[in-house]
Formats: structure tokens, sequence, C-alpha cells
């Protein structure tokens, strides 16, 4: 059933755009890719018991043409908003994951008491041609603006399930995006992305492996723009002293460089603050009586991020503290990039 309204739900997104070329970045040929959850074939489910963590693992078939799928326990996929194809994971501790597989983006982490404390921006919308604005959209190849759009492409395609696993209770689900015909109009590189999520009872782990599959090096920034749940006034970030600083209030195409002086830093107003060479583990303060340990490990850098009256309907209710490469990663011919992020509440 649900395999069937997805497809309904493509032929008429491809049908809208014969008609709407110009509402969509994306071409005919790329959107009939957006059909495909996983290409993968199935592994068969193995276990050890002689493993500290008993962990199995589940390939996924999932075509539109097909209908067929193997998941672990714990993780599901499902029609979500737009008719677009999301993942749910559950913890037995009673913790909720969604991911959408446009943009690979999460959108929802639930602690055990049904707690959200990720954010969705009321203005966001769920129709396949724009991104997601809120959880934690991806920004490859590129962070913010330059020679590509806005935050890169990763975030405005379709990614796929290859594999799902259980650990001891805990469901993960790994997401693939590869290079394609929209992607090279833009970057024109041959790339293989995973990325892996993982649900624990009071934390969401995520793994990014960038791959060059090309037969030339190129270079890339990247960033996880996570929305959490807030109240601004009382939002604080600590762990950030001694960091360089690139601030981009008041000017954001000629930032200020300096120093974070601050043990907490708060957001009285607009905040848009790069932080070069950032700790591994700084500590959210969400102004709604929850601590969050964001921590990491390759992504170098931090970004704070609150437009303020700029989003007058909304920018009260969360903030963005991002996990970021700025500086360029350079990839030979088959090297590859992995960063890891951890956010846990305490």
């Amino acid at each position: 059933m649900l395999i069937g309204k997805i497809r309904r739900h493509w032929l008429a997104t491809k049908t809208r755009q014969n008609t709407e070329v110009s509402a969509s970045p994306r071409g005919q040929a790329e959107m009939a890719a957006s059909c495909m959850f996983a290409v993968s074939a199935p592994f068969a489910a193995s276990s050890s018991s002689s493993s500290a963590r008993r962990s199995r693992r589940f390939g996924v078939v999932a075509m539109a043409s097909v209908g067929q799928k193997v998941y672990a326990p714990g993780v599901a996929v499902s029609e979500g908003n737009g008719g677009l194809p999301k993942i749910s994971l559950k913890s037995p501790q009673g913790s909720e994951a969604e991911i959408y597989l446009f943009g690979g983006c999460v959108t929802s982490w639930k602690v055990p008491s049904g707690k959200d404390l990720l954010f969705v921006r009321p203005d966001a919308v769920f129709n396949g041609q724009k991104p997601i604005s809120g959880g934690i959209p991806h920004c490859f190849p590129q962070f913010g603006p330059g020679a590509i759009q806005q935050h890169g492409f990763a975030r405005n395609m379709n990614w796929s399930i290859t594999d799902s696993e259980v650990t001891e209770g805990d469901p993960a689900v790994t997401l693939e995006l590869k290079d394609d015909s929209y992607s090279r109009s833009m970057w024109d590189f041959s790339f293989q992305a995973l990325y892996k999520v993982t649900l624990h009872s009071t934390s969401l782990s995520t793994t990014l492996t960038i791959i060059n599959t090309d037969d030339k090096p190129f270079s890339f920034n990247s960033a996880l723009h996570t929305y959490f749940s807030a109240s601004i006034a009382g939002v604080s970030v600590k762990g950030l002293k001694g960091s360089k600083t690139l601030n981009k209030d008041p000017d954001p195409k000629n930032p200020l460089e300096g120093k974070e002086e601050r043990e907490e830093v708060t957001f009285p107003g607009f905040v848009d603050c790069v932080y070069l060479g950032a700790p591994s583990e700084l500590t959210l303060d969400n102004g709604l009586g929850d601590k969050i340990v964001i921590s990491n490990t390759n992504w170098s850098d931090a970004v704070l991020w609150n437009p303020h009256l700029q989003m007058e309907a909304c920018y009260k209710d969360f903030v963005c503290v991002e996990n970021a490469k700025i500086e360029t990663v350079q990839l030979g011919p088959k090297e590859s990039w992995v960063a890891e992020q951890k956010i846990e509440l305490i």
C-alpha cells in the first residue's frame, strides 16, 4: 500500500515537473530516481554470542517497482509529510527519531519522555522541491553561499537506504547519496556519501562518510545544520571560550575575526558566528529545562545561528548549534573522509 502511494506521489510529481520545469531545481531524469528507496541486495541476518555488543544487520531492498523490504527491528519506512518516504527509528527505552529520504534529513529526535529536542520551522515544506527547513539538514559539498546553491545540493536530493541494524536494542540505518546529472550540473565529480544514524535511549549518533569515487581529486566543506528546540531568551552554549571567531554580524560578506572570551554564549539578538578550531564537546542549555551535550570527531569547527527578527514567526523557538568543517577538505581518488556527531540529553 505504502509503495503504491509513493509511486503515485512520484508520478504526480513527475507530471507536475513536466509542466512546471522552472519550479524545480532538478530535471526529469533525476526525479526518476526518487521512487527508489534502496538498491543493495539483502544480507542475511546474523548474530554472534561472543561479541560484547550483539548486533544484527539487515540489507535493504525497497523499490517502488518491487515492493520488497527487510528492516532491522526498530526501523520502519512509512509515508511522511507531503507523501515523502520517512524512516522511523524506535528504541526499546521509548526514544524515537524520524528521517526523511529527501535530503537525508533527521526531522525529529524524541527522548523517552516524548519531548522532541529538534525543531522544524513552521515555514518548512515537504514537497521534494526545496530543502526541509529544520531538524538536521546536510550542507555538502559547500557550506553557505558560494559557487553552487546555498549549502550545496545534498539537502535537496533523494537519499536511499543501504543498510539497517540493531545493536543491543539500538536501531540504526545507513543512507547513501551518489552523484547524478543534477549534482554534476553544479559540481562535476563522482562521489559516494554514507550517513549512518543510530538511536540510543537518550542520544542520537550520526556518522558521515564522503568517498571520492572519481578519477580526479576534489575538495569540499560540510556541516550538519542542526536546529534545536529552544526558548531563545534562556539559551546558552558552553565550551567555546578561546576559539577563533568569524562573526557575520553585521556584514556576512566581511566577517569580523576575533576570539571568544565568554564562558557562555547567549542569544540576545541576531547571531551568526563561525568558531574555527572549536572543541570536540559543547553543552547546550536550550532554555526549556534541558541540557544537551554535542560531541564530535573530525568536525573541526562550529557555527551558532539564530536569525532573531529576520524570522520573527519562530526565532524564539529554536537555536542552531552546528558541527562543521569550514576548512576545505581535499580528497584524492578512492580517498574518504569521516566525521561523527553525538547529541545527548544529560
